[in-house]
């Protein structure tokens, strides 16, 4: 940038803004850009795992279940799956959970 008096100045870089754009430039050089966009996203390592039978909880564990979620000034959730019992479909609670409650 020029002096408004007419005299040319020259900016001295410091040894510091010299090794931090060192770094960034070794950074930059080592990332092949090509391959990476060219790799196919790895598969998840986590696998759902579904039991072929859930106990049921019982109708105690229930009460309790709906009780704490109250005490806690949450609202239950109860999640249920449907069993085969005597060639009929009937529904039995497998879970009991909290969410926060709608204002």
């Amino acid at each position: 940038m020029p002096d408004p008096c007419g005299k040319p100045t020259f900016i001295i870089p410091t040894i510091t803004s010299l090794m931090i754009t060192g770094a960034v430039m070794t950074g930059c050089a080592s990332l092949n850009g090509s391959q990476a966009l060219t790799d196919p996203v790895p598969e998840a390592l986590s696998k759902l795992s579904v039991e072929k039978e859930v106990p049921p909880l019982t109708r105690q564990e229930v009460i309790t279940g709906i009780n704490e979620c109250e005490a806690a000034g949450m609202r239950p959730i109860v999640l249920s799956a449907k069993r085969k019992i005597n060639n009929q479909l009937i529904p039995s609670v497998v879970e009991v959970t909290c969410l926060p409650k709608f204002k």
